[in-house]
């Protein structure tokens, strides 16, 4: 069998090419789309933020302008992070189900 996409050949019993990653024809297989690189750069990010949370309290002493100025931007780019990973999660998601569902 050759591949759709690449034109290279593959295994008859392929479910993924593996030169270039996209599904072969085969009907009723399950086709991995990646959940644990995405929950994985989910708990990165999550931790990350997290991190750099407990640095900057480290840094800065209690009751403090600076630490006060500090703890705002912190928790505005925060909330601001997590809003812009839940609208690309939802666009990828979308533009991930309307291609499976074009090629099965």
């Amino acid at each position: 069998m050759f591949c759709r996409t690449c034109g290279k050949e593959i295994n008859d019993d392929a479910i993924i090419c593996p030169n270039c990653g996209c599904a072969t024809n085969k009907k009723n297989t399950p086709v991995s789309t990646g959940e644990s690189k995405k929950g994985m750069g989910l708990l990165l990010g999550f931790f990350l933020g997290l991190i750099g949370l407990i640095i900057g309290l480290c840094i800065y002493q209690p009751e403090t302008e600076e630490r006060k100025t500090f703890m705002s931007g912190w928790v505005t780019a925060f909330v601001i992070s997590i809003c812009i990973s839940v609208v690309f999660g939802i666009i990828y998601g979308i533009s991930l189900s309307s291609l499976l569902n074009y090629y099965y």
